[in-house]
Formats: structure tokens, C-alpha cells, sequence
């Protein structure tokens, strides 16, 4: 769900780092990158708000790849179409991760707060904190 930019956007951050410039960085590196800002912003609530989004959105679904990429090694033993079968489903998940990570990028390189379905409500949780 879109929500318009926010005035916290503008105001200062712990880095001193711009605002717009730390929310996009936010996401660079996955759930890394949320982390290492959600534990070094103290100030800024938007930019807090895309380090949590971004820990938990793409910390889940890195989860989920890994898991999903043992699952299709373990198909190995059924049949090596069962196999192809799992990868082609873990190949379809990273390509739908990596949409979504450039999707985020970009709303927020144009000074946007795009709040993920589901994520999104539990990232302002951890960011109010």
C-alpha cells in the first residue's frame, strides 16, 4: 500500500547521511543493509521504517530460498525431475525477490514509502521501537 512521502523524510538522520540517500541504502544488500541501519539510525522514523521493511522482508525470503534450496536437494533422492521441478520453484521465488527489491528501490529513490503487504505493518512496529 503506497503512502505518500513522509515529512520525517526530510529531517535529520544519525548518519548525517541524507534521508533519501539512507532509505535507498537501506535496501542495497538485502536484510544486511536493513540491519546495519536499523541498528545505527536513531533519529529518523522513515529511515528506520525501510531498514525493518528490509530486514524482515528480505530476511524472510532469503529464509525461505534456503530452505527451499535443501528442499530441492532432498528431491534428489525422489527422481531428478522432482529436482529440476524444486530448483525451477526456488529460481521462480529469487526472481520474484529481486522484482521486488528493485520495485522498492526505485519508490524510494524518488522519495516514496511503499509499505510491502503484511511486511510493511510489522516493519513500522520494529521501526517505532
Amino acid at each position: 500500500m503506497p503512502e505518500s512521502q513522509s515529512a520525517e523524510l526530510a529531517g535529520p538522520t544519525s548518519t548525517g547521511v541524507d534521508p533519501r540517500l539512507s532509505a535507498l541504502l537501506c535496501y542495497t544488500a538485502w536484510w544486511v543493509s536493513g540491519l546495519i541501519f536499523l541498528i545505527i539510525e536513531q533519529r529518523n522514523r522513515t529511515v528506520r521504517f525501510h531498514a525493518a521493511q528490509s530486514l524482515v522482508l528480505f530476511g524472510g525470503l532469503s529464509a525461505m530460498i534456503a530452505i527451499l534450496s535443501v528442499f530441492s536437494i532432498g528431491m534428489l533422492v525422489v527422481s531428478s525431475s522432482a529436482f529440476q521441478a524444486a530448483r525451477l520453484f526456488v529460481y521462480f521465488v529469487w526472481m520474484a525477490a529481486v522484482g521486488i527489491w528493485l520495485w522498492l528501490m526505485y519508490r524510494t529513490f524518488r522519495g516514496e514509502t511503499w509499505r510491502v503487504p503484511f511486511v510493511g505493518d510489522l516493519a513500522a512496529k520494529i521501526a517505532a521501537r
